[in-house]
């Protein structure tokens, strides 16, 4: 079944501790969302993060879940297994399950990034 939605008309959460997350796409197995959102038969998610100027996320890390990070717009600083690196705008930063992230935002403006996890 072809599905499109617009962010713009996805309720969004807060997680992370300061992130703004609209749940574009899930997988089929997720509980509790309707058709148009769990429709993922190989990924388990497709959402938009939001993260205001000199705000961080918390320091994670998943234990069977891939992600790609996607910048959109702004910069800040990953913490990736202890070494920070800088992101902007373009990158595209892969983390493998079992490793510790977080996302800085060291600017005055928005983050906005897509993250496209995958169970593994």
């Amino acid at each position: 079944m072809l599905v499109i939605r617009n962010w713009r008309n996805v309720t969004p959460v807060v997680g992370h501790e300061s992130k703004l997350i609209w749940s574009i796409f899930r997988a089929q197995s997720a509980e509790g969302l309707d058709e148009n959102e769990a429709v993922l038969l190989g990924f388990s998610g497709l959402t938009l993060h939001r993260l205001q100027g000199g705000l961080e996320g918390d320091y994670h890390e998943h234990e069977a879940t891939e992600q790609v990070y996607y910048f959109l717009s702004g910069q800040g600083q990953m913490k990736i297994d202890g070494e920070i690196y800088e992101v902007r705008e373009g990158d595209a930063v892969h983390i493998p399950p079992k490793v510790k992230h977080q996302l800085s935002n060291t600017g005055d403006d928005w983050v906005e990034h897509l993250i496209i996890s995958a169970q593994v």
